[in-house]
């Protein structure tokens, strides 16, 4: 039976009702950060999973939600509770939120849908190229408890999204990617949906939003290799953490031997 205690109950309500209005619901690799860049440049407020380590609280509450709607351990999360984690934000970028895109197009019908997309097979080698080896990382199993407010609770969150993987792709990744952009095509009336690949560039996308084209060229951001990058800076982090937490007891000790040794031949010296 779902438990009928949940965090997001603890949440308070925001104090201005959220209004969300783009919804973008691509899977990830898909050019997802160049497009929260592309957000922030027509004036939006994206929220993207990547702002979590600035506010570490909402990873708990994300788990959560996936929990209730995969592994049906609570109430569902609907408007109400999806308001409170998108809080200052008016747009849905990428993972976590593309992970509960039924539920999202449900709690926000006014929202416009943009559902970016990339050659299938070119997706499914970036994401055996950076996702699926970022979480062969096993040693953040043992690094993460020494700093459990930000990076223990991203890494539990990682793993534990990665862990649905064979409930979101019973039928294999590339037929997941193939069934979620049908399933969008499907809930999603055309007028307020737009199938959108990077390379295409603004217009298109301000088109579709009713913005005008901005001067600057279209962001380009996040590839492979800065994924990768990003995963090493989070590593090397959490290993300096925890050389310091090691290393700050080791060197009492070490100055308290050496302190009792030298009073000790000190003793013996002022004997003699």
């Amino acid at each position: 039976m779902p438990s009928s205690t949940r965090l997001i109950d603890k949440v308070p309500d925001p104090s201005e009702p959220v209004e969300m209005v783009v919804l973008l619901l691509g899977m990830p690799r898909t050019g997802t950060i160049s497009m929260r860049a592309a957000f922030e440049i027509l004036g939006y407020k994206p929220f993207h999973g990547r702002m979590m380590d600035k506010k570490p609280e909402l990873l708990p509450l994300w788990v959560e939600a996936l929990q209730a709607k995969y592994l049906e351990t609570c109430e569902v999360y609907g408007r109400k509770e999806y308001d409170k984690l998108f809080a200052g934000w008016n747009v849905s970028c990428n993972i976590p939120g593309s992970l509960v895109a039924e539920d999202l197009i449900k709690a926000y019908p006014n929202a416009k849908v943009v559902l970016s997309t990339r050659d299938v097979d070119k997706w499914m080698l970036s994401m055996k190229e950076s996702v699926d080896l970022a979480i062969k990382w096993k040693s953040f199993d043992w690094l993460a408890p020494f700093e459990p407010r930000v990076i223990g609770q991203w890494w539990r969150y990682h793993k534990f999204q990665h862990s649905l993987r064979p409930i979101l792709a019973p039928n294999g990744e590339r037929q997941a990617y193939l069934d979620h952009y049908d399933r969008i095509n499907r809930l999603v009336p055309p007028e307020r949906l737009l199938n959108f690949n990077v390379a295409e560039g603004w217009e298109p996308l301000c088109k579709f939003l009713g913005k005008e084209i901005p001067a600057t060229p279209f962001p380009n951001v996040n590839n492979t290799n800065q994924f990768l990058a990003e995963r090493r800076r989070r590593w090397w982090s959490i290993l300096t953490i925890m050389l310091v937490k090691v290393s700050v007891p080791l060197v009492a000790v070490a100055a308290a031997s050496w302190w009792l040794w030298s009073r000790k031949v000190w003793l013996e010296w002022s004997i003699q």
